[in-house]
């Protein structure tokens, strides 16, 4: 009786592997078509400074605020790049920026963060805030840092009259 059971269990054992097999043949199948192949996928976008051949997204150039952080203005095209921050690499260290565009529907966008050294090569990261992947990418030196200087306002000189009949 043990004999007939052991039989019964290893055919039914069998039965069960042979109906899994297609199964597991369809699942591989589908998960590797899924994979992205060197062929299937685009190159990332190089970022660098703009220019006049106008590719974007591109770097206009880099400020230093009064605070003492740095203001990154980029040009991208509106409808392909929409919500991102920028990722700067110096020593291993990466350094998060955050992004908003200056009007609504405008291709200029402004980044806000940590200053950084002039002069050095960078690495430069546009990352899609949503997917977290990267969207362009570049390595290149800051050239230079406008510096904002601080507004004053011009008051009137109490020696000049300001009505001109008043000579």
């Amino acid at each position: 009786m043990n004999r007939n059971r052991a039989i019964a269990g290893v055919i039914l054992l069998a039965i069960l592997m042979i109906l899994m097999l297609p199964g597991a043949v369809l699942l591989f199948r589908e998960w590797q078509s899924r994979q992205a192949r060197v062929d299937q996928r685009s190159p990332i976008p190089s970022l660098r400074y703009c220019s006049s051949k106008q590719v974007t997204p591109c770097i206009l150039s880099f400020n230093l605020t009064p605070d003492g952080n740095m203001l990154v203005n980029l040009l991208t095209n509106s409808r392909s790049l929409t919500n991102f921050y920028l990722k700067i690499r110096h020593n291993q260290i990466e350094n998060v920026y955050k992004c908003r565009r200056v009007k609504r529907f405008s291709s200029s966008v402004t980044c806000l963060g940590k200053a950084m050294p002039s002069g050095e090569v960078l690495e430069f990261l546009i990352v899609s805030i949503n997917e977290d992947i990267v969207l362009a990418e570049g390595s290149f030196p800051i050239i230079g840092l406008a510096i904002a200087t601080p507004a004053f306002a011009l008051s009137p000189t109490p020696d000049v009259p300001q009505n001109p009949h008043d000579r």
